[in-house]
């Protein structure tokens, strides 16, 4: 998966007025599950769902039915299911079902949160292919696009401004509504997504999604509490500005961005002046705009938080002293990631003698050059990279590879 950080394009905000900071109770963290008897990671799909139906079933983990075969085994998916690929929904169907399939045979499917997960949250919708929106259209998408594009007209009006229907159309494409309706919080994908953590430890492997950064010693249920937390504070300060018709719910991120600033502006106006301030301005309503203060650091967006972190993937060979350590907190022996494209190799790599396992190999091969379908197997300590070619055993220390992916957007 790669894009630069949000926040890089987004405004700063100021608030002009005092409130008191919104609390709220992070919830308790849950015990981890006990290791399986044998385990397989996959890293980024991003809409390459035949080609994780290929390598699932190259793992033994799926028959040519997409039914599950993988006894008790677990699956480890590293987050980054959508944007870029069409096959978004085929992917999200398929794990969603095995999940409970595995669970039935005496195994288990644990499918991570990634920054993918995180910007489809926040309605950054830059990445999402329209092949992808299109998955969830039908015979009354275009009723639902004139009701969408009529709300949002609406709310651009009471704001003194008018929108432009053909513009709009255009970024808008067949089964826009549907898809952030299905990624919304009440939407089947999107409770499914939600729900997800980004760090999960089986044993002494540390599995997610981009990485973590070896100078902080934050331990990993508050990592998976401050994302949930990052989570539900976003999703409330979008539903309050929907109720009051502020927003409507296909507003992407620099819109609903925008509809926030100008109501910080309009209750700084009017606590200066001592005009009367609108009824539905109350303390929580004030409390969900200050949200948006420290937007630049939430989990969600960080450039070095855990789900955009990438120097596990990139930093010199000789800050292995700092990985080992950071394993060491955690009583981990290794920690497995997806996030930076193995590129152009296309091939799954262990750095800092094993610590860490690169398993992005750039499933979507239409859209990574010289990408590929991959997992890893881990079982008995012993690391082997499946390919649908065939399998190969990984060593302690990391082979000289070609370069990694990278580029100035990386996201």
């Amino acid at each position: 998966m790669i894009t630069a950080p949000m926040p890089a394009h987004l405004p700063l905000f100021c608030l002009f007025f005092a409130i008191a900071a919104l609390s709220v109770a992070p919830p308790a963290a849950q015990p981890q599950a006990p290791a399986g008897p044998r385990i397989v990671a996959v890293g980024d799909v991003h809409g390459a769902g035949p080609n994780l139906a290929q390598i699932l079933q190259a793992a033994g983990l799926i028959d040519a039915k997409q039914k599950w075969i993988g006894g008790t085994a677990r699956l480890v998916q590293t987050g980054d299911i959508l944007d870029r690929g069409a096959e978004v929904r085929a992917a999200y169907d398929l794990l969603m079902r095995i999940e409970g399939e595995a669970r039935r045979a005496g195994g288990r499917v644990d499918v991570l949160f990634g920054n993918h997960e995180g910007m489809n949250v926040l309605h950054d919708f830059r990445d999402v292919s329209p092949e992808a929106m299109a998955r969830f259209a039908d015979g009354r998408s275009a009723e639902r696009l004139d009701k969408a594009f009529d709300s949002h007209a609406s709310v651009a009006k009471r704001a003194g401004n008018t929108l432009n229907r053909d513009e709009w159309m255009k970024t808008h494409p067949r089964g826009f509504p549907e898809y952030v309706e299905a990624f919304g919080p009440s939407g089947t994908y999107g409770r499914f997504m939600r729900s997800r953590k980004p760090v999960l430890q089986i044993g002494d492997t540390i599995f997610m999604h981009a990485g973590l950064h070896p100078e902080r010693t934050i331990t990993i249920d508050e990592v998976n509490r401050a994302v949930e937390l990052d989570i539900r504070n976003w999703d409330d300060l979008v539903t309050a500005l929907t109720r009051v018709r502020r927003v409507t719910p296909t507003f992407t991120l620099q819109e609903i961005i925008n509809a926030a600033q100008v109501e910080i502006g309009k209750i700084a106006v009017a606590q200066k002046t001592g005009e009367p301030i609108e009824e539905y301005v109350t303390p929580e309503f004030i409390g969900r705009l200050q949200f948006l203060m420290t937007f630049e650091k939430l989990t969600l967006v960080e450039s070095d938080g855990p789900l955009w972190y990438r120097g596990l993937a990139t930093m010199d060979d000789d800050q292995q002293p700092a990985v080992d350590a950071l394993l060491r907190r955690h009583n981990a022996r290794r920690i497995v990631l997806g996030h930076t494209p193995q590129l152009p190799a296309g091939r799954i790599r262990t750095r800092f003698g094993g610590l860490v396992a690169l398993i992005d190999t750039g499933m979507l091969n239409s859209y990574f050059k010289g990408g590929q379908p991959s997992a890893l197997e881990i079982l008995d300590g012993k690391l082997t990279a499946i390919y649908l070619s065939g399998r190969e055993p990984l060593t302690g220390t990391a082979a000289v590879v070609s370069p990694v992916w990278a580029a100035a957007n990386a996201h």
